[in-house]
């Protein structure tokens, strides 16, 4: 599996570095990148077209809240929010844990 770096990601998508932080933190599970042993961010192609799909959603006027609606469909009611929010959230990090670990393994294979 080919992955990019930030910088890569940066360039290809000529959205800068901080914002792709940004978006990580603010858009809730919808940029979840992997992770080396070192803890940089490794991103895929996967990524990349969700990156471009963000641009695309701002340049509508969409705000973040939006775009994190649209590219998660969390949104099934009101009162359901905060509970499928916390769902999501911790399944996100279930999710970064066991690709972190899946990537680290292939990494090593690949070293030996």
């Amino acid at each position: 599996m080919k992955t990019l770096t930030i910088q890569e990601v940066s360039d290809r998508a000529n959205v800068s570095k901080h914002t792709l932080r940004f978006w990580e933190r603010e858009l809730d599970g919808v940029i979840v990148p992997l992770r080396t042993k070192g803890g940089q961010r490794r991103y895929t192609l996967k990524h990349l077209f969700i990156i471009e799909e963000i641009k695309r959603l701002k340049l509508k006027g969409l705000s973040l809240v939006d775009i994190n609606a649209a590219l998660n469909h969390r949104f099934t009611s009101n009162t359901d929010y905060s509970k499928n929010n916390s769902v999501d959230a911790l399944a996100d990090q279930i999710a970064e844990v066991v690709r972190t670990a899946i990537y680290n393994f292939f990494e090593n294979k690949a070293a030996e």
